[in-house]
């Protein structure tokens, strides 16, 4: 089999958007560190106000790349928050006040929301052949960024506060978009600036989304695994540890299992390919298996057995679910459908932690079966997927 080798122009917009996720990951955890210094409420404000524009703004930022174009929008947000950076390296000097803690939040929240429907369909720019490998290498490269990141972060932390953090952070975006000026995707579409209104372009979009063969149960299956993993890890998985008399260091080597499960698939996937459906739509069931053995178990080794299981299990079939939706998008529409699947992913998480919450203050046993039978229930609509032709078979909307 031959090694597949990306396109040098893909690779060096892969080397820089790595270096960006993981300078974010530095400063998202050196923020989160100093909110906490203000009190619980203070921490869980800065992470609200942050996750609501993603949530709000991620239709708008589909709307916008479509018309203005998908590099020049992330090229635009990236410039942006270059500037939000150094503002913050300067204002953080002697100390944060929480007021701009929240501030930053909310800025970088509402400009990572216009950035992220570009950023998901970026590797589709170089074409449809050998996609799910290039989103794998994406998703592999960018998990190891995040997991760096927090450590990192707390070191830095220690040898120069927030100000080091921030300029560290600038830098990494001024990376990336030193890296997005200088390359030129060969699929590339033409941005469509007249086309009505911004609600025009958003139910053109969902209209168009609907008759695409595949995109709503890809669109289901999202939403069913944003509205379990997430707050399994952040919510669930903490409860039952404390719960249990885990120490934080345990607890978190058990969370870590979950990038650790994910990050075993991509690579594979990276190498060799998507898997195949019936492997892929058998992801789900995996991953319930693995928060059945987490509610049932209470060792340590089970807690990071459990949540490998569930890394290893949903990446099977997102590997499988991410490619083959993007191979199916128009050309013209690109970030809208992406916009689709960012909201898939952060709106579930908005309405079911709290949700989840009242059932684990009742039993974290019980959180944990509801999380396991909705990662069941997304198993229909993966299999309406497997049924579909494979993204390779699509040649007659590659971009």
């Amino acid at each position: 089999m031959n090694v597949y080798r990306p396109a040098r122009g893909f690779r060096l917009w892969l080397a820089a958007s790595t270096a960006s996720v993981f300078g974010d990951s530095v400063t998202f955890f050196a923020i989160g560190w100093a909110a906490a210094g203000f009190g619980a409420d203070a921490a869980s404000l800065v992470l609200t106000v942050e996750g609501i524009p993603l949530a709000v703004l991620v239709l708008a930022g589909g709307v916008l790349a479509d018309r203005i174009g998908i590099r020049r929008t992330m090229a635009a947000c990236d410039a942006a928050m270059v500037l939000l950076m150094v503002a913050f390296a300067f204002g953080a000097i002697g100390g944060a006040e929480l007021w701009l803690l929240v501030g930053v939040g909310a800025l970088s929240g509402t400009i990572q929301a216009l950035r992220r429907p570009a950023e998901g369909v970026f590797p589709r720019l170089f074409g449809t052949e050998h996609l799910d490998r290039r989103m794998a290498l994406v998703g592999s490269a960018h998990q190891v960024a995040r997991a760096a990141g927090p450590a990192v972060g707390g070191f830095l932390i220690g040898h120069g506060g927030l100000p080091l953090t921030a300029g560290l952070d600038a830098a990494t975006f001024a990376l990336v978009l030193v890296a997005l000026l200088a390359i030129r995707p060969p699929h590339e579409p033409t941005p469509d600036p007249d086309h009505g209104s911004v609600w025009h372009s958003l139910t053109d979009g969902a209209r168009t989304a609907v008759r695409t063969p595949g995109v709503v149960p890809v669109l289901v299956a999202i939403t069913g695994l944003a509205a379990t993993v997430l707050p399994l890890v952040m919510l669930a998985l903490p409860l039952a540890g404390r719960e249990r008399g885990w120490t934080a260091a345990q607890t978190g080597l058990v969370s870590g299992a979950w990038v650790a499960g994910g990050l075993v698939v991509t690579l594979a996937v990276a190498r060799w390919g998507a898997p195949r459906a019936p492997v892929a739509v058998a992801g789900p069931a995996l991953a319930a298996g693995g928060v059945l053995l987490l509610a049932v178990r209470t060792e340590i080794w089970a807690g990071i057995l459990a949540i490998g299981l569930v890394g290893v299990g949903t990446t099977m079939l997102t590997t499988y679910l991410f490619p083959a939706y993007v191979a199916r998008t128009p050309p013209e529409m690109l970030a809208r459908f992406s916009s689709l699947t960012q909201l898939a992913q952060t709106g579930p998480v908005l309405l079911a932690t709290p949700l989840l919450g009242v059932a684990a203050g009742v039993d974290v046993r019980l959180a944990l079966a509801v999380i396991a039978a909705l990662l069941l229930a997304t198993v229909p609509a993966a299999v309406r997927v497997a049924r579909l032709p494979q993204p390779g078979d699509l040649a007659g909307i590659s971009g």
